[in-house]
């Protein structure tokens, strides 16, 4: 639809329209020190252009900040800055931002901690808005800001970087606010670009994907990869075999990960079956290790840690111990709670553990009779209108009802009605996506699958893309296509869509790290991680299915992204020689914890994604990765 602007005769300000339909404003700039030209461009459809020059007019240097405000015409029924707030962050217990306000004052945001640069998107009466900037080429940036306005929503840029009227610094923390400003001498001229995303829609809350793909498509080119996907590989089994194996009275598996005690790392003793420890999988990496190489010590090793946790680790209902501590008794009993993340991740793998046993000639009838008790309770706890849960008790009483990440028990009951045939999964399957697809359809964002954090957050929709995909290659219904997809685009408004500059004097410039293609962990966690490898066979199979490429330009930039900070046995992040294969699992992107820094917890699961992803996808596909993004 064509988009109208035309100058208002009173001010310096612009009114815009979509077709027929008034939208908002351009706001004047009001520093009456300042001369401001503005120029627009409609670059495509629903794309406009802004450009604003500053001229200082003053006799004298002085000490300023520039704006560009665009203010919509309606009172926000969604609204989003990716990564950062969604609807305002109502849902949950945490501390995070909420609201516009935080006192009375606008949020502002520093373009880097948004995975759009300084993004902005509101929607109402069928009309949406968005405004982004363009990345710097240092740190020296801008911010971003919504602020409500009797009746309307006013989009903000700032420059230069800001966070007021606090900084969200840590989980649940803020530190005093941050405020540069900018030194003019007379006659200095200053020149600012934004893109302006105008649409109309039908569909609620689905609007800014328009914002997502003009970003993309902006900042696409080549990214490194650190190591081939071979060599990725051997340094995966190195470090599973040698950072993270424990033996541990009759316990044989992994680690959660390693920490540092001020000499040295050494290991966290906990034991988990999914979620960050993932157990299983990397049980199942090493069982395809003997496959693909024939390594006798990786067979007796997998199947050492499936036996371990089917024989000693299940419970009368069909639910598994998610962490083997309780079973060793070095953790209070009465503490012990099982998830859906952990359950649906252990189902899943469990189902793949017994073909890939039998492939190696090893018959284990336990890992599926495992998986299916798994199903079992999750229909036996599943509620007529189509809730699994999120957490029981290790008598089946619920703990914890409510979260998307009930979803995760999904994917297996799909699996669980390939395998069997039975009608009874099918039914559960449909009835649990139907539930938890219904949250993000009706509030814009999902919850508490960041096991660690209960707010909004990127985990608890991944499983909202797996089971969409594989019903959909179930029954063909072409809604679950369509749901896999809204599912995709969430994850997509977590991926950072734009490279950051860092200081070579700071540990991620030192490292040499791009954001692009990494992802946020939730609204309560602002920092990068690489658990997007979680769901990169999905985007890749999302590409295949509707013929749009992004989908695995996304997953190929994740892995690229992934792969920065592995160590090969000689890297030193923070003054600390790391393991061989081992890789942080945050890079604080923005103002969190260390600003700009890498974190020194050596967890499972980054290197258990990237080996679930090579015998997954295939070693092969992934060396044919495209890695130029053009």
């Amino acid at each position: 639809m064509k988009i109208y602007w035309k100058q208002h005769e009173q001010d310096t300000g612009y009114q815009f329209r979509l077709g027929n339909k008034y939208i908002g404003d351009v706001l004047p700039f009001t520093d009456e020190r300042f001369a401001v030209t503005d120029t627009f461009e409609q670059a495509k459809e629903g794309l406009v252009q802004w450009t604003r020059k500053f001229t200082f007019l003053g006799k004298s240097s002085e000490r300023c900040r520039l704006s560009m405000d665009f203010s919509a015409n309606y009172k926000p029924e969604y609204y989003m800055i990716p990564s950062v707030t969604y609807n305002g962050n109502g849902w949950g217990s945490g501390q995070e931002p909420k609201g516009l306000l935080r006192d009375g004052q606008p949020w502002v945001f520093a373009w880097h901690r948004t995975a759009v640069p300084g993004a902005t998107y509101s929607e109402g009466g069928g009309i949406a808005v968005a405004l982004f900037g363009e990345p710097p080429d240092d740190m020296q940036g801008f911010s971003c800001s919504l602020a409500p306005a009797q009746g309307q929503v006013i989009h903000r840029l700032v420059w230069p970087e800001a966070e007021t009227p606090a900084t969200y610094d840590d989980r649940d923390h803020y530190a005093e606010g941050y405020e540069e400003e900018m030194l003019f001498a007379a006659g200095e001229s200053y020149t600012t670009r934004a893109f302006l995303v105008l649409t109309s829609y039908t569909e609620p809350r689905t609007s800014w994907r328009t914002m997502l793909k003009e970003a993309w498509q902006m900042q696409m080119r080549p990214r490194q990869v650190w190591y081939d996907p071979k060599r990725i590989w051997e340094l995966g089994m190195t470090y599973a075999k040698n950072g993270l194996w424990a033996e541990d009275g009759e316990f044989r598996g992994f680690a959660i990960g390693r920490r540092w005690n001020g000499e040295e790392w050494v290991q966290a003793r906990h034991y988990e079956i999914g979620w960050c420890g993932q157990n299983a999988s990397l049980a199942n990496s090493l069982l395809t290790d003997y496959l693909n190489n024939g390594n006798e010590d990786s067979l007796r090793r997998g199947l050492a840690v499936l036996d371990g946790w089917t024989a000693g680790g299940k419970l009368p209902n069909g639910m598994i111990h998610c962490h083997y501590d309780y079973v060793l008794q070095f953790k209070p009993a009465e503490e012990e709670v099982q998830d859906a993340c952990n359950l649906g991740t252990a189902a899943i793998n469990l189902f793949e553990a017994e073909k890939l046993a039998l492939k190696c000639g090893v018959e284990r009838p336990i890992y599926l009779e495992t998986a299916l008790g798994i199903c079992d309770f999750a229909l036996s706890v599943q509620s007529a209108e189509g809730r699994i849960g999120k957490s029981w008790k290790n008598d089946g009483t619920p703990y914890d009802p409510e979260g998307t990440v009930g979803c995760f028990l999904v994917p297996p009951l799909v699996k669980a009605y390939e395998i069997t045939g039975n009608e009874a999964y099918l039914r559960g399957a449909e009835a649990g996506y139907s539930f938890y697809i219904k949250e993000l359809l009706d509030n814009g964002y999902t919850t508490a699958g960041a096991l660690d954090t209960y707010c909004v957050d990127k985990e608890s929709s991944i499983p909202l893309l797996k089971a969409g995909l594989s019903l959909y290659r179930i029954t063909g219904e072409q809604m679950y296509l369509k749901w896999a997809e809204l599912a995709a685009w969430y994850l997509a408004t977590w991926q950072w869509h734009h490279t950051v500059s860092y200081d070579e004097k700071n540990p991620l410039g030192a490292l040499g790290y791009d954001t692009f293609g990494g992802t946020s962990v939730s609204t309560q966690h602002h920092h990068i991680d690489p658990y997007a490898l979680a769901f990169i066979e999905d985007w890749l199979e999302l590409s295949t299915i509707t013929g749009n490429k992004m989908w695995r330009e996304r997953a190929v930039a994740v892995w690229a992204n992934a792969t920065i900070g592995i160590s090969d046995g000689s890297l030193i992040i923070n003054e600390k020689l790391r393991p061989e294969g081992s890789q942080s699992e945050g890079f604080f992107h923005t103002r969190w914890a260390k600003t700009f820094g890498v974190s020194d917890w050596l967890v499972a699961w980054p290197t258990a994604f990237r080996l679930e992803v090579l015998r997954r996808v295939g070693i092969e596909a992934v060396e044919s990765f495209e890695l130029s993004l053009t």
